[in-house]
């Protein structure tokens, strides 16, 4: 690894690298008011005490200064899988930045993240995400591009009550690991974007975390008479949550409340019945009974849908900033997503080229009966003579179906439709689709 300047070192980290680390990143992710980061240092140090499924040392970078061996920066990348349309392509998230105040400005977050992504890279990874830009300022290029948290949220009180419940839950436990991955396939049904977990990382979402992690979070068993018909995961330190302040944005619960991160049932499970039995169990747990529940399960969902009018809090929607480094490469391994998306379509045979010009760059998209036959750069790329113009972010916001064309042109102005072949295809390639990924970590 190779030495910086001012005598600082980058490398990857070791085992006794633990309580440094975890250290660093307390002081670093401290609360407003000094309270230490207590959750996020547990959080680093299971990675050395418990191990993880995709990370090891080379994922973990740190910044040493040579004349003390004391670490002043740190960063973590999270190797995963992620599924579009049925199709999985390899990830890694961007986790656990942190340094120390006096070393801060000096470029070492870019320095860490070069190496993580050549890493990345070597893995065939297609993409890399992270959920918060703040530490690595506007010379990224990691693009909004998808929705990484929306939710919903209501009061406990305005539950409707019911003289018994069609359901119970239960903690999972390893034995379960079967019946959750057979749920978890069905949420694919439901979105376009979203993560693949394999039984190993199950596991360690059920034995993984300390239970004073940041990141542990319950996962309850929906069981009815028949037996279980689904999972709930519980997000923010379980039951109840940990309170939300009022200085982080979007997030407007700072009382304790229950926060779902994940809710799925089986196909033919009634959600009128089971959503509001759920909510009712996981908020009069008889110790601290939450006041109200927040949803983090995406733009859209079934329990939205049941509950309605009760949802009456709406946080602010927070975005993944990602990078495609290759967006020809991302879009050949998802052209059978795009190939059915034309069937049945007045361009379910076309056989011609797309030509998109992107600003700096340009791509030619060619179909052969229906069939993506190839991407490639287009040399000559000029708006001129491309059927659509636009930045490559937008295209991204199309690709992972983000927005839909109408909806980019209306606020983009560099959005531009420019032949019959573009009007053609463009609106049934990229179709805008929810989106709900609960990410490996």
């Amino acid at each position: 690894m190779p030495s910086l300047a001012n005598g600082l070192l980058l490398r990857a980290a070791r085992p006794q690298d633990r309580d440094a680390v975890a250290a660093l990143l307390t002081d670093a992710h401290a609360h407003p008011d000094g309270t230490p980061g207590a959750a996020v240092g547990r959080w680093q140090r299971d990675y050395f005490d418990r191990g993880h499924p995709t990370v090891g040392f080379s994922e973990m970078m740190v910044v040493e200064e040579e004349a003390t061996g004391a670490l002043v920066s740190c960063l973590l990348m999270v190797p995963q899988t992620w599924c579009y349309a049925g199709i999985p392509f390899g990830v890694s998230t961007v986790e656990l930045a942190a340094t120390s105040p006096r070393y801060r400005r000096r470029g070492l977050m870019t320095r860490q993240l070069e190496v993580l992504q050549q890493g990345s890279a070597r893995r065939g990874d297609l993409v890399q995400a992270l959920s918060d830009i703040l530490f690595f300022g506007d010379g990224s290029d990691y693009r909004p591009v998808l929705t990484q948290r929306a939710g919903r949220g209501g009061y406990t009180s305005e539950l409707p009550q019911a003289a018994d419940e069609p359901v119970r839950l239960r903690r999972a436990v390893v034995g379960d690991i079967p019946f959750l991955i057979e749920v978890d396939s069905h949420l694919r049904e439901r979105v376009l974007v979203s993560c693949l977990r394999d039984a190993a990382q199950w596991r360690h979402e059920l034995t993984g975390r300390s239970p004073d992690s940041m990141v542990c979070d319950d996962i309850m068993v929906v069981e009815a008479r028949s037996g279980p018909v689904g999972y709930v995961v519980l997000g923010y330190g379980g039951i109840p949550s940990y309170p939300i302040p009022s200085w982080l944005p979007g997030f407007p619960c700072p009382e304790p409340v229950v926060s779902v991160a994940e809710f799925e049932l089986l196909p033919g499970t009634p959600w009128p019945e089971v959503a509001p039995s759920v909510l009712r169990q996981l908020t009069s747990t008889g110790r601290s009974d939450p006041t109200g529940y927040l949803l983090w399960l995406g733009v859209t969902h079934p329990a939205y849908d049941v509950l309605a009018d009760l949802l009456t809090r709406r946080p602010q929607q927070i975005g993944w900033f990602l990078r495609v480094p290759d967006t020809g490469a991302f879009l050949s391994r998802i052209a059978p997503a795009l190939e059915r998306r034309l069937t049945g379509t007045a361009a379910q045979a076309y056989t011609g080229d797309l030509l998109l010009h992107l600003y700096y760059y340009g791509l030619c998209l060619s179909f052969e009966s229906g069939r993506l036959a190839g991407v490639r750069p287009w040399a000559g790329h000029s708006r001129r003579g491309a059927d659509a113009s636009l930045p490559e972010q937008m295209l991204l916001q199309l690709v992972f179906g983000h927005a839909g064309w109408d909806e980019l042109a209306v606020a983009f102005p560099d959005c531009r439709m420019q032949t019959r072949t573009g009007r053609l295809l463009i609106p049934r390639l990229f179709a805008q689709q929810p989106s709900h990924i609960w990410p490996l970590i």
